[in-house]
């Protein structure tokens, strides 16, 4: 790495510098430095400095937050912190609370195409019951950005505009953690009518009508929308049932599915999923995904030709609340067909974490409850 340094009039150290190199991104770079995305913006001045999903072109220099640098007798004396589990090994979910602002990034690589969308989101634990499971609103609180730039075509800005019906999106979570259920679907249904009627007094043309009644079928019945948002990449990796029970040797074989492309057939995938037994040198709970693509008895395109697969999602948890701090996905399959899915969620907040000593306030005792039938498991005022 290529890390100069600023310092003030006194000579004391003002900002350590990193040098842009060929082939840098702002992820890579993130995780070389081991900062945060949005560390790299906390000095900017014009807009045109500012970096998103790719360097400015003109951009040089990073202007890095200088760090305390400890000596060897400090680093020796730190001992790790063990991560707190709740009855046994597991990692408890109905501890997660507020209201947290996400960056979401999402990458689809298909052969030598790729496309990149952009957008913040807002995620808020409502209410729970007794049985552990919750309620949350995912709101978008962002214009969609298209391979860094807002949207501008015609059938991009009419099909944001028709997204925006979903939000805000009120689901049900299991006690794992895992989207099971919407539960607003008659508010998502009377904001499509509106909005519908409000498209068509603004445009006009067949293939409107078609793509609009296309959303018709979508949104008439419950069971369909369901269906279509199952492969939303952000719910998927958000509320993929990670607080649960680990082995005591903290790690277990199990089944990940993502859909590579949007609408397409869920691959499935064998990972062994591990949690850190301590926690990170930035206070985080690391839990991570990795494995590779699973044989199936279904027939499918991927059994008629040779291909191979990777997954690897790796997620950093407040130690005090549980909460995602920031999620990573690479998903990708290689034959005749090649594509790769990179789904990237930071939290907008990057205040200093410090892993409390207190205990924590579990809810202790549950039933089992059937994942069916939600619309009176919540009563809203």
């Amino acid at each position: 790495m290529i890390i100069g340094e600023i310092l003030d009039k006194r000579g004391a150290l003002k900002h350590f510098t990193y040098k842009i190199q060929k082939g840098d991104a702002p992820i890579s770079v993130a995780d070389k430095l081991g900062i945060t995305l949005e560390d790299h913006n906390f000095n900017c001045i014009e807009d045109c400095d500012v970096i998103n999903v790719d360097f400015p072109n003109h951009l040089e220099f990073l202007l890095l937050k200088p760090t305390k640098q400890e000596s060897d007798n400090e680093k020796e004396n730190v001992k790790p912190t063990k991560v707190i589990f709740d009855n046994g090994f597991k990692i408890p979910f109905y501890n997660v609370r507020g209201k947290n602002s996400y960056m979401v990034l999402q990458t689809i690589e298909n052969n030598k195409h790729i496309q990149t969308i952009k957008y913040k989101v807002n995620v808020e634990r409502i209410t729970k019951d007794k049985n552990g499971y919750s309620l949350f609103e995912i709101d978008r609180i962002s214009k969609v950005y298209l391979n860094n730039v807002q949207i501008e075509a015609l059938t991009d800005i009419i099909a944001e505009e028709v997204s925006t019906v979903l939000y805000p999106l009120l689901i049900v979570v299991n006690p794992e953690g895992k989207w099971i259920d919407i539960h607003n679907f008659s508010a998502i249904r009377e904001r499509w009518i509106a909005k519908r009627k409000s498209i068509l007094e603004k445009n006009e043309g067949l293939a409107i009508h078609k793509y609009l009644d296309t959303i018709d079928s979508i949104l008439n019945e419950e069971e369909n929308l369901l269906h279509n948002l199952s492969d939303d990449w952000f719910l998927n990796v958000f509320f993929s049932g990670i607080h649960t029970t680990y082995t005591s040797d903290l790690s277990f074989i199990t089944e990940a599915d993502f859909a590579i492309a949007p609408k397409n057939d869920f691959i499935p995938f064998k990972v062994t999923q591990k949690i850190d037994e301590y926690l990170n040198d930035i206070n985080m709970v690391v839990i991570e995904k990795k494995g590779t693509l699973l044989s199936t008895s279904k027939e499918s395109a991927l059994e008629k030709n040779t291909f191979s697969g990777n997954y690897h999602s790796i997620y950093h948890l407040n130690p005090n609340t549980y909460n995602i701090e920031g999620a990573s996905l690479e998903c990708g399959i290689t034959g005749d067909l090649t594509k790769k899915a990179t789904v990237k969620i930071y939290n907008l907040d990057d205040k200093k974490i410090t892993a409390s000593e207190q205990n924590h306030d579990f809810f202790v005792g549950e039933t089992i409850k059937k994942e069916s039938f939600f619309k009176d498991l919540f009563k809203l005022h």
